[in-house]
């Protein structure tokens, strides 16, 4: 997947101030925080994205997949060489963001409609439905 997504964010050639200011060798560790409260959504598709660009990346989590989180929580951390990270880092949040305000605001909806039931969200972004609808 980061392949279809790679030159749209880094052109294919890599994070150019990365590469400029950080040594190629360089191990970091990088943490996920929410920046609102909302659902967390999109965990597997972040693991399979860090291991497509680098399999060696260690990535941990806190919380899983559907669970609610406020402003500021640390949810996670992916550990291993920054160009790697840079590179899937931004994929990632994409992605996690895009699923994770959909989810949350569908669950905002269903609340609200309660006791009536909401069974899905009917539109869906182009090439991205199995990425909406998850």
């Amino acid at each position: 997947m980061e392949k279809c997504f790679k030159i749209e964010d880094v052109g294919g050639q890599g994070d150019v101030t990365c590469m400029a200011t950080i040594p190629d060798d360089m191990e970091v560790e990088a943490h996920f925080f929410a920046k609102e409260d909302g659902i967390i959504v999109g965990i597997a598709l972040a693991e399979t994205i860090f291991n497509e660009v680098d399999p060696s990346l260690k990535v941990e989590w806190s919380q899983k997949d559907g669970d609610y989180v406020h402003k500021g929580l640390n949810f996670g951390k992916v550990h291993g060489r920054a160009h790697n990270i840079v590179r899937a880092e931004r994929v990632v949040l994409n992605f996690m963001q895009w699923m994770g305000g959909i989810t949350t605001q569908t669950k905002a909806m269903a609340n609200a409609a309660h006791p009536a039931l909401i069974f899905e969200t009917m539109k869906t972004a182009p090439v991205l439905r199995l990425v909406d609808k998850y």
